[in-house]
């Protein structure tokens, strides 16, 4: 997801404080995507719980002290009765007149400032709070990545990863995330291909020949490219310093060799049903 996506992602998109069917999140951006293009963004189960962590420890702290200060905006609120999960809709009341929207076209503006009643009064319906109670800005969010980088910094030691040569971007993840769902695929295809000349010659007879198993496309389809050309300036870097940090990831995906996490999201890319490991 591009960092505005992600910055104003609602509780209920994550199954959160509503009935949940399913340990992971499955749901659709439009009206905060780039060039409003819907698409469909699967949240795995294990970042599921992250974010169940999160709400339980640290979250209440933030809730409870902007309470009364929301209480006070209310009327600037849109305030929400009720979410139909089914749908995807919010019935609330804004300015007074009680109104319904359908939440992936609910734009930022509009994301910013719903809220619902939570354990202290008013919380912000939005997964991540500023100091205001309410999602966090540009601003705010440029300020917790520069604060990050330099915790990076000073703390680094002889154990840390090599770090980038300068102050990491939101959308840097965004493209390690590609690299690293793109070398999976690609060692599920094939296994590991060292030529380079030879992988890119591989990936040209994927589109003739294997397009809906194309790890190509399927990255292209779970970052909503609207070319698969985009995806491709990608392979230049697949050989680079990705490999450098693959023992750090392992680490996000469970039991050493599992790699669930990327499995799942490339299944649930073109609706697969689950397959035995070296079946994609």
């Amino acid at each position: 997801m591009r960092w505005q996506e992600w910055a104003t992602v609602l509780l209920p998109e994550l199954g959160m404080g509503v009935e949940r069917l399913r340990a992971e999140a499955e749901f659709t951006v439009q009206a905060y995507a780039k060039y409003f293009k819907a698409r469909g963004v699967f949240v795995p189960e294990q970042v599921v719980q992250s974010v169940e962590t999160y709400c339980l420890l640290e979250r209440p702290e933030f809730t409870a002290a902007s309470a009364r200060r929301l209480e006070r905006r209310h009327r600037e609120l849109l305030v929400v009765s009720r979410v139909e999960p089914e749908t995807g809709r919010v019935h609330g009341m804004l300015d007074g007149v009680r109104q319904v929207f359908v939440m992936q076209a609910m734009p930022p503006k509009l994301r910013r400032v719903t809220v619902w009643e939570g354990e202290f009064g008013l919380e912000a319906m939005a997964v991540f709070l500023g100091r205001s109670g309410l999602m966090p800005g540009a601003d705010s969010w440029k300020r917790y990545r520069h604060a990050a980088w330099r915790r990076m910094v000073t703390l680094a030691d002889e154990r840390t990863p090599r770090l980038a040569a300068k102050r990491w971007r939101w959308h840097d993840l965004r493209h390690t995330y590609a690299l690293q769902l793109l070398t999976f695929l690609e060692r599920q295809m094939d296994g590991v291909e060292p030529d380079l000349v030879a992988r890119r010659r591989r990936h040209r007879s994927y589109l003739s020949g294997h397009i809906r198993y194309n790890p190509l496309l399927i990255v292209s389809l779970r970052l909503g490219h609207s070319s698969p050309e985009t995806t491709y300036a990608y392979l230049d870097y697949t050989d680079d310093l990705v490999h450098e940090y693959e023992a750090a990831f392992a680490g996000w995906l469970g039991d050493p060799g599992e790699e669930a996490t990327y499995a799942e999201i490339a299944a649930r890319a073109f609706q697969l049903e689950k397959q035995p490991a070296g079946a994609c």
